[in-house]
């Protein structure tokens, strides 16, 4: 049996659906998508924001306005993650872009919205916070801590909680007679492990002042508390090694 031909009014309600569709597809929320070669390029400052079910902003890069609007009145980009509570926790921006030079900087936020970790652009070059603490030591050798003992003695402590994998300290060092020789070393020792072990080379001490400097790894496990001790003794003579600590400071690998 022959077919029998649609009429037009088919076709047209076919191509109504099919459009219905589209429109539908267009306002759709996308659950799910991967996106592989090619990426995704998002251009003229719009942005991409996460927000929770309790309406908080927890991830946002775009422009900013208002206060953060960039001298020329364009709007800021700004990169920022929040916890759960829409609270800052790291951001790019500049605060006040109309105050001074307009520069962006990385910080980073404690609980009550403090920044703990920042750069500093007004130079260009560093920390602006923390604030990192300066080691002071006595300008006069005869007030350094010393030993005429011929054994390992103890001269001064570190103690520390290990947060760095490695550490680096330096010691100023010198003995009080033109015939007296000696040498330092460091003894590293946790709580754990209170016998310790030397860390890094010994080093020799003669009648002249001078800095020693050793980059050694970390003593335990991290965040474990631990010591370092300079010790010092008398190789040769009758006078006495002195030396104290100048420097010492967690670093990285």
């Amino acid at each position: 049996m022959p077919l029998t031909p649609r009429t037009n009014d088919h076709v047209l309600d076919w191509m109504r659906r099919a459009e219905s569709r589209m429109d539908e597809a267009d306002r759709r929320t996308l659950y799910s998508v991967v996106i592989s070669a090619g990426g995704l390029t998002v251009q003229d400052l719009g942005g991409i924001k996460q927000v929770d079910r309790d309406g908080d902003t927890v991830f946002f890069v775009g422009g900013g306005t208002g206060a953060f609007t960039r001298p020329d009145g364009s709007p800021q980009p700004i990169s920022y993650l929040a916890d759960d509570r829409g609270r800052w926790r790291i951001a790019v921006f500049d605060p006040n872009p109309n105050l001074g030079d307009y520069r962006q900087f990385v910080a980073i936020y404690d609980y009550s919205g403090n920044i703990i970790l920042g750069d500093d652009v007004e130079s260009g070059t560093g920390l602006a916070r923390p604030y990192v603490p300066l080691s002071v030591s006595d300008s006069h050798f005869s007030r350094w801590p010393g030993t005429d003992r011929g054994e390992w003695t103890t001269l001064s402590k570190v103690r520390l909680s290990n947060q760095h994998p490695r550490l680096s300290i330096d010691a100023r060092h010198t003995t009080d007679q033109s015939a007296t020789t000696g040498e330092i070393r460091l003894w590293g020792r946790t709580d754990a492990n209170p016998g310790g072990t030397q860390l890094g080379e010994t080093k020799q001490v003669v009648f002249a002042e001078q800095l020693g400097g050793w980059t050694v790894p970390a003593v335990g496990r991290w965040a474990e508390m631990a010591e370092v001790w300079l010790q010092a003794r008398r190789t040769g003579g009758t006078g006495t090694v002195r030396a104290c600590i100048a420097y010492a400071s967690g670093v990285q690998s």
